[in-house]
């Protein structure tokens, strides 16, 4: 009997040393159950996230008409607000701004990633995003690809969408460099750029043909370039001597010029120009997307590199489609003159439009629209 109640005795004291080694439940607060991205049902957003000791909660985003700060209100529980117009269904970035300091959406798992931190995103239903939504139909696979980078001296990645089937498909497949703008990374297109989920609509709608989609760091050293040309960018390098062979070596990919496109927006899209200029016997396809160069630039261009300009290789491109974002994209004026350049030089090239200025929701649109027009 002593023993039996020793054990209970021990038993007893196990269970209170478990129950007392939790740590304590935090105290219930309005976050809890808080919808931080709300769609009402006139088309409306309404905004939230509880900051109660802030003094200063600010909003911006490309759902807004104007991308600037727009200051939210806070309520007596400690949850700031604030409700946008009504917008399009479609997928939109938005960050929050507390007290200074740029704060994620605690309440949102959805998470555009950059070069430098992270966005978050949200998607307005309906038939204009269906596009771009994850839809019941057969998806493809999403992957990264690390490797180490001789150009620069460290381990890199880049991520790389094969289509749905392509396990089971036999023969090689062309392959679509899809490139990314200045402050984003080779993750922004598979995230806010719902690369993966469009060309998997495109697919089961029939309207695309089947192709390796390769998303590279656009990036890869230090600086920022501007000039024309293929010398300067250790991407350019990067490139050509080390991703589209890794392309070659571990994926089924076609690796002649016309089973090979590029596309890129901004900072992306004046990579996409010097590859159309400068190397154009790489590619079928060159697609650059809300871009163009500066006015020295195109001065350069002029009395530098007029020979490039010339270089009958470039009008063999398949399709050589520039795209912009309309008048309020920040890079209009640019393509403009690049146009006028490009008209002076006997290039050949096709003009498009999406108006949505300099954002990602013109970004989406245009890879919609231009896949299927590849490797027909």
């Amino acid at each position: 009997m002593k023993k039996i109640n020793l054990v209970l005795f021990f038993l007893a004291a196990l269970v209170a040393f478990v129950v007392n080694a939790q740590p304590p439940r935090p105290a219930p607060t309005p976050n809890d159950t808080l919808n931080s991205t709300k769609v009402l049902k006139d088309g409306r957003v309404m905004f939230s996230i509880y900051a109660p000791k802030a003094s200063q909660v600010t909003l911006s985003g490309d759902f807004l008409k104007e991308y600037k700060p727009i200051q939210l209100v806070k309520n007596d529980i400690g949850v700031w607000s604030y409700t946008s117009d009504a917008v399009t269904p479609d997928v939109y970035s938005y960050d929050f701004v507390v007290d200074g300091v740029k704060t994620l959406d605690p309440k949102n798992v959805l998470l555009k990633e950059g070069e430098n931190g992270y966005s978050n995103y949200f998607e307005v239903s309906g038939p204009e995003s269906a596009y771009a939504s994850i839809q019941n139909v057969p998806h493809g696979n999403l992957q990264k690809v690390w490797f180490f980078s001789k150009v620069t001296g460290k381990m890199t990645r880049f991520h790389v969408y094969t289509p749905p089937g392509y396990e089971k498909m036999k023969g090689k497949l062309p392959v679509l460099y899809l490139q990314h703008g200045g402050g984003d990374n080779d993750a922004s297109w598979s995230t806010v750029g719902r690369a993966n989920f469009i060309m998997d609509n495109l697919y089961a709608a029939r309207k695309a043909v089947p192709m390796i989609v390769v998303m590279p760091m656009g990036h890869p050293g230090a600086g920022f370039f501007m000039n024309p040309g293929i010398d300067e960018d250790p991407y350019y390098k990067q490139m050509f001597d080390e991703i589209m062979p890794l392309v070659a070596e571990k994926f089924r990919a076609l690796t002649d010029r016309y089973h090979t496109a590029y596309a890129g927006l901004s900072m992306g899209g004046l990579q996409a120009m010097n590859m159309a200029l400068f190397s154009p016997q790489r590619f079928g396809y060159v697609l650059p997307l809300s871009t163009g160069y500066f006015p020295p630039q195109i001065k350069l261009l002029e009395e530098k590199y007029a020979d490039a300009l010339r270089n009958p290789e470039i009008n063999k491109l398949k399709l050589f489609w520039i795209c912009m974002g309309g008048q309020k994209d920040i890079a209009y004026q640019n393509g403009l003159n690049c146009n006028a350049l490009f008209d002076k030089f006997g290039i050949k090239y096709e003009k498009a439009n999406y108006d949505a200025g300099h954002t990602f929701i013109t970004w989406r649109h245009n890879l919609e629209e231009f896949a299927p027009k590849l490797f027909k």
